[in-house]
């Protein structure tokens, strides 16, 4: 992979200072596996929450003894990734143009308090898993939002009022075990990876995990599975399609047992898309990254089998990991040409310094309609900004009274994440995605920032491209904005999410207004942090603590912007984390 050396030229570079440079890839029709994804039961999340809501126990009864767990294995990139360690030499060239950072203002828009650690540890009576780090996701239709956090989900409606009257597991919504029985210690199924979403050719909600399985003991096994609730109508409190795949058996060359890590969802007219990175079970090395394409007409059906194909593709390149399927927000049109298609998007995962993105394209997605699908999966890179991997990031000092139980007065660093795709939406014949970066600010201090892109892309005859449109980097003088992710309108307005942290906030929920042809200069506070993040990652074993892998937005039938943030709120906490979510309602 051609590597080039970060020049950091401000925010809104113009596409025409850039030239795409790439090599087209094509990877065939890929496989057909249907009958691997198969209908379960049904189940309804309002009569769970009414009979928890009824039975459940306070946290307050928990106790001392319920131990804490991260996810079973952590978010790792290829082998090939070395990111830079905490206060080494800023890689060459980061600094060589100095960058705009954005002013600090206070929203008035509409927000409230989403899940927090003490909502998911309660859930299912008490019967799970404190985890972090939290991974927050939203969905928006039919005047409705769906959040999922780790293993937890709840249901508002737009006064930001809870719909069902307590919050469930997600081992609730699936229909399977608890995490773990407290009664008798007995470990169940952990799921991971939490992924909501709203399609509004479909009118349903779908809620996404995956599993690597353990014993009763909580002892990992090879064996793995992927999760997907599909609701039977656009009430997401309402009844749900439980489908499950086996994913042990990724099909790839190496004949691995493996597991389907970081799922991500997006859909077109006639497909919804799961892409994941498959990763051994037994070694935990990447392997390759996969593409599931399901027919929506065969999950209108309520179909015991949906038609499925999926793709393998091979870390050849560097740019086959964390593909992100692009979104479709309510009232734009999805990519219709060529038999229908759709797009996804993703970065090189290197730890060095790159430029390039690759986009994805696939074709005749109609065929999905049929028993035996046609489709067609094509790659280009396009030049793009630089960018480089994010560092892990000090936090502001404040209370840690769990830090403190282990002779800690100063707040663990937070994790800075990778430089992989974050989010990605289509609309107006568009794609706007956006991602992390190291950068530095105008008084020289290396910063965990945000990298944006909007892209064109056609496909005329074979041929794809993707030229830019314009892009730019997000920062905050002598501060760090962590795990931006974009929702924008059919006509290109929309806002960026971030959480903000740093010297001078704890970790805090924020968001730029951007338009197609504009982006603010301003990041609007929506939820000031209360302190700095205070959970058992940041001190087992040492030093570093998980901050979740996305925020999320998503777009409702008026237009307005949903986005949840990661941040730390002042709110009922457990003895092991405080995080928590805020779900803010911008109108662009």
């Amino acid at each position: 992979m051609k590597k080039r050396v970060l020049v950091i030229l401000g925010v809104g570079l113009a596409a025409s200072l850039l030239a795409q440079a790439s090599t087209q890839t094509n990877y065939g029709s890929g496989s057909k596996l249907t009958g691997a994804l198969v209908l379960t039961g049904t189940v309804n999340l309002m009569q769970l929450a009414e009979g928890q809501a009824l039975g459940g126990i306070p946290l307050r009864n928990l106790g001392a003894s319920t131990g804490p767990q991260t996810k079973p294995t952590p978010l790792l990139p290829p082998p090939n990734w070395h990111p830079a360690p905490i206060g080494s030499q800023t890689p060459t060239g980061t600094g060589s143009v100095p960058m705009q950072s954005l002013s600090i203002g206070s929203s008035s828009t509409f927000g409230l308090l989403g899940l927090t650690h003490a909502d998911q540890r309660n859930a299912n009576a008490g019967n799970q898993f404190s985890v972090e780090p939290p991974n927050a996701s939203i969905a928006v239709g039919d005047g409705m939002v769906l959040e999922g956090v780790n293993n937890a989900v709840q249901v508002y409606d737009t006064y930001g009022n809870p719909l069902l009257p307590a919050v469930l597991s997600s081992n609730q919504v699936f229909g399977v075990s608890p995490a773990i029985n407290r009664a008798t210690g007995v470990n169940g199924v952990f799921p991971t990876d939490m992924r909501v979403f709203y399609d509004q050719t479909l009118d349903r909600f779908f809620v996404i995990q995956r599993a690597q399985d353990n014993d009763a003991a909580g002892n990992e096994l090879t064996t793995s599975h992927l999760y997907m609730a599909v609701s039977q109508t656009g009430d997401p409190t309402g009844t749900y399609n439980i489908y499950v795949m086996d994913t042990t058996d990724g099909g790839n060359t190496q004949g691995c047992s493996c597991y389907p890590d970081y799922p991500q969802i997006g859909a077109d007219a006639y497909g919804l898309y799961i892409a994941s990175n498959e990763f051994n079970s037994t070694y935990n090395y990447f392997v390759d990254a996969q593409i599931f394409a399901i027919s929506k007409a065969s999950l209108a059906a309520n179909a015991t089998a949906p038609t499925l194909m999926r793709y393998l593709l091979s870390d050849y390149t560097g740019f086959e990991f964390a593909i992100q399927p692009v979104t479709t927000p309510i009232g734009a049109s999805y990519y219709l040409a060529n038999g229908g298609g759709e797009f996804f998007v993703s970065t090189a995962i290197s730890g060095e310094i790159d430029n390039q993105v690759a986009v994805w394209l696939m074709t005749n997605t109609s065929s999905l309609s049929n028993p035996t699908p046609n489709t067609a999966l094509t790659r280009i890179n396009t030049d793009v900004l630089a960018y480089t991997a994010p560092w892990n990031v000090p936090q502001m000092n404040g209370s840690i009274p769990y830090g403190n139980t282990f002779g800690v007065v100063q707040p663990s660093y937070l994790d800075g994440g990778d430089q992989r795709l974050l989010s990605a939406m289509y609309a107006g014949g568009r794609i706007y995605a956006t991602w992390a970066t190291l950068a530095q600010d105008e008084l020289g201090n290396n910063v965990d920032g945000a990298a944006y892109v909007i892209l064109s892309p056609t496909y005329r005859g074979t041929t794809l491209s993707a030229p830019v449109l314009r892009q730019g980097y997000l920062l905050v003088q002598g501060n760090h904005l962590l795990r931006p992710a974009i929702g924008v309108t059919a006509q290109g307005r929309g806002a960026i999410t971030v959480t903000l942290t740093g010297n001078s906030y704890w970790p805090t929920a924020a968001y730029v207004p951007i338009t197609t042809y504009l982006t603010s200069t301003t990041l609007e506070v929506v939820a000031p942090g209360a302190a700095p993040e205070d959970g058992f990652t940041g001190y087992e074993p040492c030093c570093v603590a998980r901050w979740g892998d996305y925020n999320s937005a998503a777009v409702a039938d008026d237009g307005s912007i949903w986005m949840v943030t990661e941040f730390i709120p002042n709110a009922p906490r457990t003895q092991f984390a405080n995080w928590g979510t805020y779900i803010t309602q911008f109108n662009p």
